[in-house]
């Protein structure tokens, strides 16, 4: 059996913690949520024990590189070694629409903030920490509580504690140059959430084969971690709608135009793009543009019964099936509603 994770995404922040510690309770092996709140990362440490938690993902052009590993370097002594690392780029309009720029030559940026960042993590506090890249720079002493810790160098003068270990980074790749990136440097990819089985084999396979390669490693040292969305309901008629809205809206990215383009559905992403586009305020349009076929390549829905079994195709494709709301058409009270769902149908203790 995969391993299971989840993504707590578009859930209410304050309810967050409870859900990690549900998650946990039912088994699951990590617990996923967005990664522009790195202060709610120490709230989910304390109040779960054993189960790994990540960061889905911090978009890492809005972070200096020291900030990034410190923060790791916290979250690790607080959870005793169980934050996982989740990057990316970003689209550029996503960058645009965030940040007021793009970011020229994405995956060369985030191969070097990766090197960056594990120069910081190996640097003891009483060292120098020196790093200069094209575009980050490390200057200064090695971070407090990471690296080697002396005795007599801890925080209050006394005793250090034990040092974290090298937190695990993963990175959410769709197109062929990141792929290979994670492959090569990245200890697993946190998957797009609207990859099929036949693109992880065609595609993603292929193009973290290519990394791992070059790395000297196999896929014995590499986590697939793929989000797959889903919509749980007693009407599956309204759990369809939910899915294909969803993956409708992803799927309308031009940057993500790889995923359907290399599954021979160019026609389709055309027919997305005008409906998400072209008629912004029609959701049905887009419901229609995303044909039954596509959706059931691309998310499970259904009932628990359904989405159990169609879950099944994923198994032996990759390391981890972590289960992701398809949110974008549900309401607060639905999305509550479908992760508990998610929990119960899917906790390795169901």
């Amino acid at each position: 059996m995969n391993r299971r994770g989840i993504s707590l995404a578009y859930s209410e922040l304050e309810e967050k913690p409870a859900l990690a510690r549900r998650a946990e309770e039912a088994g699951f092996d990590i617990v996923w949520n967005s990664g522009e709140s790195i202060p709610l990362f120490g709230a989910m440490a304390g109040v779960t024990s054993q189960a790994r938690f990540g960061s889905g993902v911090i978009r890492v052009f809005a972070h200096e590189a020291r900030e990034l590993a410190q923060a790791a370097v916290d979250l690790q002594r607080l959870s005793g070694n169980r934050f996982v690392m989740g990057l990316g780029g970003g689209t550029k309009r996503m960058n645009i629409n965030q940040f007021g720029k793009e970011f020229d030559r994405p995956a060369t940026r985030i191969r070097e903030l990766i090197r960056a960042l594990r120069v910081a993590w190996a640097t003891p506090v009483d060292q120098a920490l020196e790093f200069e890249g094209s575009y980050y720079q490390l200057t200064g002493r090695g971070l407090l509580g990471g690296g080697d810790i002396p005795a007599g160098m801890g925080l209050g003068g006394g005793e250090a504690p034990p040092a974290p270990r090298e937190t695990p980074i993963y990175l959410a790749a769709v197109n062929r140059a990141m792929l290979r990136l994670a492959g090569e440097y990245c200890q697993g990819l946190c998957g797009h959430p609207i990859a099929s089985v036949r693109f992880m084999n065609d595609v993603a396979w292929p193009g973290i084969d290519e990394g791992l390669a070059r790395a000297g490693r196999s896929r014995g040292d590499f986590d697939h971690n793929a989000w797959i969305v889903t919509a749980i309901a007693s009407n599956r008629k309204q759990a369809k709608r939910e899915a294909k809205y969803h993956i409708g809206r992803f799927m309308a990215t031009r940057s993500y135009g790889i995923v359907l383009d290399s599954q021979g559905y160019s026609d389709v992403r055309l027919r997305i793009q005008e409906a998400f586009f072209g008629r912004r305020d029609d959701p049905e349009a887009l419901i229609d543009a995303v044909p039954d076929e596509v959706a059931r390549e691309h998310a499970i829905f259904g009932t628990p019964d359904e989405v159990r079994e169609q879950a099944g195709r994923y198994e032996g494709v990759v390391g981890t099936s972590t289960f992701y709301c398809a949110s974008a058409l549900m309401s607060r009270e639905r999305i509550r509603e479908n992760i508990g769902l998610m929990i119960e149908t899917f906790g390795l203790q169901a």
